[in-house]
């Protein structure tokens, strides 16, 4: 009976997970967070552990799966033999994060008796594992506190909490049903104590969304991005490179024309000078020939691979008007099996992986001075996922975030759009605008709270000019960063503690 059961239970409950990722962008259906009630209410009621393991595992499956789907559409790029690992990349990797799910589910069966604290102990491990798959899996993608990205109200929450406070948010609003119709009478304590400060972050953010002063501008610094929107099947063709490379230095001479002007900064895309840098260092002196003006203050911030003793590195360059390397920032954070295949030592016996080089991480990152008046912190593809590598990067002076993308590897799907929310969600924790440029889209200028102020859609080639938008002041997650994560859950867990008291007492009196 128990197997007809699960035979039943599991499809459902991956359903759960499915329906959950439509409340998100770019559908945003928002009543259906509340397949988190369900999923939560359903596995916490089960006894088995065997049982807990399925439920969850089926749950959180169907939320990755189909959350990041997208991700095997890289596989399509280079039809033929990479064709084949497609439906791997689908399946291995939502199956891997799935596990961090049930991992919190059955800690808290095993550490919780059997009345209504058992929902608390899971938001609660839940949040903790959110946490590590961010920080030690380097992975925070498809978190559920992405959800109050879609609101420019409930995104405000992020500049007081941070995005793995959110997640904690997330989850408590979805078992606070459960608590009002399953625990009754027990559930007026706990409803006053997790719903009050929830409905205090709530007020602070439209307080704070209400009050926001209208994006300045500093008129005498001018910033362009170029999106050039090159196909990747034809990228890196030998026979293209030449003229990828005029396209964007026509794209760039597109620019607005101001005598007036302190500096300009030209920003392309990850990878968009397809040399080896300093190996074709002498390629620069053309590259930026007819648009990077000597007489003027002017600059070019582009992708680019370089190569240091034997290693490759996937880096950003700042070249000055006289076609100078002024700085270098090479990626901290690399992308496994996109950037460098982990367990290399083993899996070069298969004929597939041979010859293939692996990106070196640079293990530091700092603000870059486009000159004496503003500083940025340069971000490479994902990089923008990690508030805690912007957090120990930021000084007092650092004004713009940059993230340079090429997002072309997923196609039109909806990873690009995920991304490009991650980079909204930065803005606003630290109170700096975020400057996006991709090669495919979506690229952009989002302001210090959330709002999209300039933007190039997917499969569009162009141009933005703006002037530099000023920063606006400290917000409390840039003061404190992740130790407000740790407060939150440490404040959490005694209020647990103080209900499994008191639930006790109720019960067995």
């Amino acid at each position: 009976m128990r197997v007809n059961k699960l035979l039943i239970q599991t499809p459902l409950f991956f359903f759960f997970g499915v329906l959950a990722t439509f409340s998100l962008e770019p559908y945003k259906i928002y009543p259906l967070i509340f397949c988190f009630s369900f999923a939560i209410y359903g596995i916490c009621k089960v006894s088995n552990l065997k049982e807990v393991f399925y439920l969850s595992f089926s749950f959180a499956f169907g939320w990755f799966f189909v959350g990041l789907y997208w991700i095997a559409n890289a596989f399509l790029v280079k039809s033929g033999f990479y064709i084949f690992l497609m439906p791997f990349a689908a399946a291995l990797l939502p199956l891997f994060l799935s596990l961090t799910w049930c991992m919190a589910f059955l800690f808290a069966k095993l550490i919780s008796p059997k009345i209504g604290e058992i929902h608390l102990n899971t938001i609660i491990l839940l949040s903790i594992f959110e946490y590590l798959r961010g920080k030690l899996l380097n992975f925070p993608w498809l978190m559920p506190g992405s959800f109050f990205a879609s609101d420019e109200v409930l995104i405000q929450g992020f500049s007081f909490i941070g995005s793995y406070s959110m997640n904690l948010v997330f989850l408590i609003i979805t078992i606070l049903p459960i608590l009002i119709i399953k625990y009754k009478k027990l559930s007026i304590l706990p409803i006053f104590l997790l719903l009050t400060p929830t409905v205090f972050l709530f007020i602070k953010s439209y307080d704070r969304y209400s009050t926001k002063s209208i994006s300045s501008y500093n008129e005498n610094h001018l910033i362009n991005i170029i999106q050039p929107n090159i196909k990747q099947e034809i990228k890196w063709k030998k026979i293209l490179k030449l003229d990828h490379h005029q396209k964007l230095t026509n794209l760039s001479k597109l620019k607005h024309n101001d005598n007036n002007l302190l500096s300009v900064l030209n920003i392309w895309p990850e990878t968009a000078f397809l040399g080896v840098y300093p190996r074709d260092k002498s390629l620069i002196q053309d590259l930026s020939q007819g648009f990077l003006n000597p007489k003027k203050n002017e600059f070019l911030f582009t992708g680019t691979i370089s190569n240091y003793e034997n290693n490759y590195y996937n880096s950003a360059l700042l070249i000055n008007s006289k076609k100078e390397v002024k700085n270098i920032y090479s990626k901290n954070i690399l992308v496994p099996f996109g950037e460098f295949l982990p367990f290399r030592k083993i899996l070069p016996r298969f004929d597939f992986f041979e010859n293939k080089i692996d990106f070196s991480s640079s293990y530091q990152i700092n603000p870059i001075a486009v000159n004496e008046y503003y500083k940025f912190i340069p971000l490479i593809c994902y990089e923008i996922l990690f508030s805690d590598l912007i957090f120990k990067s930021l000084d007092q002076d650092t004004s713009l975030i940059i993230n340079i993308t090429n997002d072309a590897w997923f196609g039109n799907t909806i990873g690009p759009i995920q991304h490009f929310q991650y980079a909204k969600i930065r803005a606003v924790e630290f109170g700096i605008p975020v400057i996006r440029v991709a090669n495919t889209g979506y690229s952009g200028l989002i302001g210090p709270y959330g709002k999209v102020l300039k933007k190039l859609n997917y499969n569009k080639e162009g141009l933005l000019s703006f002037k530099l938008i000023n920063k606006i002041k400290d917000t409390m997650f840039k003061k404190y960063g992740i130790s407000i994560f740790i407060i939150i859950i440490t404040l959490t867990l005694m209020i647990n503690l103080l209900l499994k008291f008191i639930f006790l007492k109720l019960e067995y009196k």
